[in-house]
């Protein structure tokens, strides 16, 4: 009957034409409703997930033994770190992962399963304060938050392995999130917090003080460092006031050379230039070059660049404890997490190892890497990224490591690095953030008119 498939084609579009608006909003970084849709969606979907998976995935034993073993020696009362071992050898963290498994032994007394029900409340805590960090960037698309939740490797790391990684960027994630807010202090804080379970989270200091020093009065940029030297020391306290000489020798042990047969990075390496001095001077050198390169091309770039106009500007207000030019109170958000995460990502690349539970180290930093805005240059749009982010993550699930999956992951980490430093830097301050905010109300306000003139209708 014509009014019968006419009433039909009506529906049609209409689902179509709502359909089309939903996938506009899925794509559309500025639409916070949307966002926080999806980040509800992904929390609840994950602590579904791993739940799941402790259920019906067998635990395979790393280092939890271990853990609850260097730990057990601390619940004791010894307070010589040089004593402090377990099952894989001496105990290399600072106090602050003593402390969390410590809390870790007397909440589950060493059951793995317990360990894993928790883990699995970490997991979620973590997740939700990355993507609280990419809420407040605006960025990346909606739909590219899944990317967050797809990695198997991810998964393995939290609730089947109980690394205390986990622990270190979660703290890292939260320095991210305040310093995103632009408190500097309480955001030093969480990354000395961060730094005291795992030593990792200092690859992201250079871009943390380029953006402090860049962006802050002297005071304030004095505060939030001794804020977190303090944070460092009251957490070794307890093993600093009675074996000073040997907390600070094992916690903070930068000379410690990991296995080559366990790395994930630079397998294609022999062995003898792998452990090397040279290799390990090398890598450095290429490190700090870049992490210099990248301040003064992107990261302060509108300040005038690195050289000599940073150093320039901070003598010059040192004396009078001056603002900055552009102070930091107008960085976007978006920027903040963008320095952080390239600052971040360098050090991955030119880790001499990476251990299967380092992917931790910067897998949650990927998607605002590829989607948003440090890696425009790169072509392809969203196919090549996800291809990306699926090459990278194969790489990981390649057990044991083989010198090709190796070469593979360097030369997409390379693909990135080289997309980063050819991509023109977004704006850095709010000038169009504000403009964003105001197109999203006006966004939404539209949204409200329309649906009441449907409803009135």
């Amino acid at each position: 009957h014509p009014d019968w498939l006419c009433t039909l084609c009506a529906m049609a579009a209409t689902m179509a034409t709502r359909a089309r608006a939903l996938l506009a909003r899925l794509n559309d970084p500025r639409d916070v409703a949307a966002t926080r849709a999806v980040c509800a969606v992904l929390l609840l979907g994950e602590f579904v997930l791993c739940g799941l998976i402790v259920w019906k995935v067998p635990y395979t034993e790393i280092d939890w033994r271990a853990y609850m073993d260097e730990v057990g020696g601390y619940l004791g009362g010894e307070r010589d770190y040089l004593k402090l071992k377990g099952d894989t050898g001496p105990l290399v963290y600072p106090a602050g992962f003593v402390y969390i498994y410590a809390w870790l032994k007397q909440l589950t007394g060493g059951d793995i399963f317990l360990g894993q029900c928790a883990f699995v409340g970490v997991y979620v805590i973590h997740l939700a304060i990355v993507l609280a960090v990419y809420a407040e960037a605006r960025c990346v698309p909606p739909w590219a938050l899944a990317a967050l939740c797809l990695s198997k490797r991810i998964h393995s790391i939290f609730v089947l392995r109980l690394f205390n990684d986990c622990f270190a960027m979660a703290f890292a994630y939260l320095a991210v999130f305040l310093f995103q807010r632009k408190r500097w202090v309480s955001g030093f804080v969480a990354f000395s917090l961060g730094t005291s379970v795992k030593m990792n989270v200092l690859l992201m200091a250079p871009p943390a003080l380029v953006l402090l020093v860049g962006g802050e009065r002297l005071s304030v940029a004095c505060a939030a460092v001794a804020a977190a030297v303090l944070a460092q020391l009251a957490v070794g306290y307890e093993f600093l006031s009675a074996h000073p000489a040997s907390y600070v020798r094992r916690a903070f042990e930068f000379s410690r050379v990991f296995i080559h047969h366990w790395s994930v990075n630079f397998k294609f390496v022999p062995n003898e230039i792998f452990v090397s001095p040279a290799f390990a001077a090398a890598l450095l050198a290429c490190h700090l070059t870049v992490l210099l390169a990248l301040a003064h091309r992107r990261w302060h770039r509108h300040g005038g660049g690195f050289f000599p106009r940073f150093i320039v500007d901070f003598f010059a207000r040192a004396a009078f404890d001056a603002p900055a030019k552009v102070p930091a109170a107008e960085f976007d958000p978006a920027h903040v997490a963008r320095v952080l995460f390239e600052g971040n990502f360098v050090g991955i690349v030119f880790a001499r190892s990476l251990h299967y539970q380092f992917y931790e180290w910067y897998y949650h930093t990927l998607p605002l890497l590829l989607w948003g805005g440090s890696c425009d240059a790169l072509p392809g749009g969203s196919p090549t990224r996800i291809a990306l982010m699926a090459t990278v993550e194969t790489c990981w699930n390649a057990f044991p490591s083989t010198p090709t999956s190796s070469l593979v992951l360097l030369a997409a980490h390379c693909v990135i690095l080289g997309g980063i430093w050819t991509s023109k830097q977004p704006p850095a301050t709010r000038a169009s953030g504000g403009a964003t905010m105001r197109e999203g109300a006006e966004n939404r306000r539209g949204v409200l008119r329309r649906r009441t003139a449907r409803k009135s209708e």
